[in-house]
């Protein structure tokens, strides 16, 4: 389960923003996933408090936002969203695209004290 690897990375970027801030705990960490990023969800939350025990983040509520496959097309050359396994451009579907995101695992926002 990589995810729990993934987790601890988590954890160990957010130890490094406490310290910055000199903060005692994190209340609330926000994080995106994206879609393409290989990341199941239900595996990181279960992952999660394990990766925290005994950190700082320990009583950390995670909260978990999908985030879509953000496509541009070499066609019409907009933006937009598209869905795996057929990604192509929303507008002219054209599968002539460039990927933008989806493959992320962000750390959006902290609550901390």
């Amino acid at each position: 389960m990589h995810e729990l690897s993934l987790a601890c990375s988590l954890i160990e970027e957010a130890e490094k923003v406490l310290e910055v801030e000199n903060a005692k705990r994190v209340i609330l960490v926000t994080v995106g996933v994206g879609k393409l990023s290989g990341v199941d969800t239900d595996a990181f939350e279960f992952a999660f408090p394990m990766a925290a025990k005994g950190s700082r983040l320990e009583e950390a509520e995670l909260v978990i936002n999908d985030l879509p496959i953000r496509v541009r097309c070499n066609v019409c050359e907009k933006e937009s969203n598209s869905e795996f396994p057929h990604c192509v451009c929303a507008f002219c579907e054209s599968n002539d695209i460039e990927l933008l995101g989806g493959r992320e695992l962000n750390i959006e926002s902290m609550e901390i004290e």
